[in-house]
């Protein structure tokens, strides 16, 4: 199961670039099955990273699926762009935006939001009457005053 599809991947990067890059000289348009398969493609490079840390596939929040969308697009127009003429500095700088935020996500840096399992407790949300404290550290521990 791909994150983005055909008319995400058009949505984040233009009708032209996406034409430009996927382009099909023996039927003069664009290749459908290769832009699914970069889709396919850059959803499994995704779920390589997100292997150890999430349960697959992702039971994303609506902001992750935005995120995960996003970067499926991404890596899917660089897949897609491997020739001098469709491959820009615009493509190769998302590409490794891209990837090190994937990287940051499997090192546990970054984080997708994610839907709460069913039957978790709410979020604990403070009551607007509900007073909030907020300290400095202790200046005087056990630890610090040992030596005197």
């Amino acid at each position: 199961m791909s994150y983005a599809t055909e008319a995400d991947l058009v949505r984040k990067w233009g009708a032209e670039q996406v034409d430009l890059a996927a382009y099909d000289g023996a039927t003069d348009a664009r290749d459908t099955l290769r832009i699914a398969a970069a889709l396919d493609s850059a959803s499994a490079i995704m779920n390589g990273y997100f292997a150890k840390r999430y349960a697959l596939p992702i039971d994303a929040a609506p902001d992750g699926v935005t995120l995960l969308r996003n970067l499926c697009c991404d890596l899917a127009m660089g897949e897609l762009s491997n020739m001098p003429a469709t491959r820009n500095d615009i493509v190769k700088d998302a590409v490794e935006a891209a990837r090190k935020f994937l990287s940051d996500v499997a090192r546990g840096l970054a984080d997708i939001p994610q839907n709460p399992p069913p039957g978790a407790p709410a979020a604990a949300v403070p009551s607007p009457n509900e007073a909030i404290v907020a300290a400095n550290d202790r200046e005087f521990s056990r630890n610090r005053l040992r030596a005197m």
